[in-house]
């Protein structure tokens, strides 16, 4: 696939929210925001979210891949703060991370550019000489595998 042709199939794309709600039978039940007569249910959330795509895109006919679900569950005020809280500091952590990666290359980049040895800038810095190198030979931060 082109890059045309993927950024014409990604502009095609619509997305949805999908409200989850747990019943007392433990199902989800889950609807579309937008257009609510767009519902159905399944035993995970994961299932539910599976079957609303599918309803979607029979209602709406389209692709089920030109469909993007934004979940959003309704949960008690207490249990939905927790989950958002968690959301939170997951995000800043992941900002945390990214700021420290930078820093640590500038922080390496600055003493080897003094002449010091990747293996003592590696000490100083309370990494390995073989991350230092990585550190020091990508022009951005490394991504992670997802998984």
């Amino acid at each position: 696939m082109t890059s045309d042709t993927h950024s014409e199939r990604t502009k095609d794309v619509k997305t949805y929210t999908a409200r989850l709600e747990r019943e007392k039978d433990g199902r989800w039940t889950v609807e579309l925001e937008e257009e609510p007569r767009v519902h159905t249910w399944g035993k995970t959330v994961d299932q539910a979210l599976t079957r609303i795509r599918e309803a979607a895109a029979l209602w709406l006919n389209t692709d089920e891949d030109q469909i993007d679900l934004v979940p959003v569950p309704v949960l008690p005020k207490t249990t939905g703060r927790t989950v958002e809280a968690a959301r939170a500091a997951r995000d800043q952590a992941r900002d945390a991370d990214r700021l420290a990666v930078e820093q640590t290359r500038k922080a390496a980049a600055a003493l080897t550019g003094r002449g010091i040895s990747m293996r003592d800038a590696a000490a100083i810095l309370g990494i390995s000489h073989q991350r230092v190198h990585q550190l020091l030979t990508t022009d951005t931060a490394p991504r992670r595998k997802a998984g």
